[in-house]
């Protein structure tokens, strides 16, 4: 077995931006957070899910971060999410994830990594295919983001194994479209990891609307690189 202590070394965590967590990257303002967390917590169905302290995915209130896509580092990096349809104003208004431990010590055990995240997509009428649908190219896009993110909050929370030291890429993704996903609003993401082995992780999503219904499902395999790459 490799030492994957220089692994570490090489590569940074995740940028995360979550209080609740402690996660503040440098030169991102906590006013990101704070007018996300404001915004969906005033619609009712977005608030019962992040203010209940009951959940069939974990333990106690939910812990919402604002994702690295929503971030860009630099004027190279995470621009197609963060740069460019989080400023347009018919496209991608605000994003949330949020995950619940599964119980009290989850959180802080490193070798129990977060399984399950929800993500919170506000989605303008500027992403329409048909007339009042999302394009289907976007509702790609948002299962793949989506997914990435469980790796991502593990990464940033410091859990243990190799696909939470590394950074992973997509390799294969498959979506089923059950029924038409309607803009502008709000729909949700659940996404789980399915399995890890080595540097490969399966991971399976469902897209749902304000009432539940499920709309899309999901699966990918994500290879985590070699920190050279």
């Amino acid at each position: 077995m490799p030492d994957e202590t220089p692994l570490i070394k090489r590569v940074p965590p995740k940028r995360i931006l979550s209080p609740p967590l402690n996660l503040h990257p440098a030169s991102v303002p906590l006013s990101l957070y704070e007018s996300t967390l404001e915004y969906f917590t005033s619609i009712p169905w977005c608030a019962d899910l992040l203010l209940s302290e009951s959940s069939p995915h974990g333990f106690g209130p939910a812990i919402p971060f604002i994702p690295q896509c929503l971030m860009p580092i630099c004027d190279t990096q995470d621009q197609f999410i963060g740069a460019t349809l989080a400023t347009h104003p018919r496209a991608l208004k605000h994003m949330l994830c949020f995950f619940r431990p599964q119980d009290a010590t989850q959180l802080r055990d490193p070798k129990r990594p977060i399984q399950t995240v929800d993500t919170l997509f506000d989605l303008g009428d500027g992403l329409t295919g048909y007339r009042d649908i999302i394009h289907g190219g976007m509702t790609t896009t948002m299962v793949d983001e989506a997914m990435c993110t469980v790796n991502d909050i593990n990464q940033a929370l410091g859990k243990h194994g190799l696909v939470y030291k590394l950074n992973s890429v997509t390799v294969g993704l498959e979506i089923k479209f059950l029924k038409p996903v309607p803009v502008p609003g709000v729909i949700r993401v659940t996404s789980w990891t399915e399995s890890t082995e080595g540097r490969k992780t399966r991971m399976r999503c469902e897209l749902r609307d304000g009432e539940g219904n499920i709309l899309v499902k999901g699966s990918s395999m994500w290879v985590a690189l070699d920190p050279k790459l």
